[in-house]
């Protein structure tokens, strides 16, 4: 166990603190948009400073690791171990990887509050993710099984709304989110090889 991993709070203690946190607040409230924040981070164009994405992410000072608390210590460490999980799966067993989706209480798999994440990540960076953002570009069909479940902060669906009808409704649901795992591997593959051709 490395030292981050052992003052890592646990996902329940994590989400408890997300969920009292305020002044300021982190963008984001459970450990699945955690998930999803994290992944783009990792996946998507580089910050140049972990605390860059961390600290307002999780509503912390900047100065966190030179002024903060224990806890504001164990809730970064959190945030470097999933980081470092998710990192060290798409890099060495990309095949392996997974989001870590929330269950809705009647059952089955709710992927909004990661791509949730996933998007507000991409709206800190969002200079960065313009390119892949762009309509023209080729690549930007990658970012659709996330943008689908995504709203604005006006709630309105990033995407537009979907076609009515029941198939439409039906892939939503119980489709989309599939394509999610496959897609992860190659949006980081794409900003890794653009993060040496164009360093910043």
């Amino acid at each position: 166990m490395s030292a981050i991993d052992g003052m890592a709070l646990s996902d329940e203690a994590l989400e408890a603190w997300m969920a009292a946190k305020t002044n300021p607040r982190p963008l984001v409230r459970t450990v699945s948009a955690l998930d999803g924040f994290v992944t783009a981070a990792v996946t998507g164009p580089r910050f140049a400073d972990p605390q860059d994405w961390i600290c307002p992410l999780m509503g912390l000072p900047r100065d966190v690791l030179a002024k903060g608390s224990a806890t504001d210590h164990a809730v970064f460490a959190s945030v470097a171990k999933i980081h470092n999980r998710i990192n060290e799966t798409l890099f060495d067993r990309p095949h392996d990887y997974a989001p870590r989706f929330a269950t809705k209480p009647s059952g089955g798999i709710d992927p909004r509050p990661w791509c949730q994440g996933f998007y507000a990540a991409i709206n800190l960076n969002i200079k960065r993710w313009k390119r892949l953002l762009d309509l023209k570009n080729p690549n930007h069909g990658l970012l659709l099984p996330i943008l689908i479940y995504c709203v604005d902060k006006k709630g309105r669906p990033v995407l537009g709304k979907p076609r009515p009808g029941p198939e439409t409704a039906h892939f939503i649901e119980h489709e989309a989110y599939k394509d999610i795992a496959l897609v992860i591997p190659a949006v980081r593959e794409l900003h890794y090889v653009t993060r040496y051709d164009n360093p910043q």
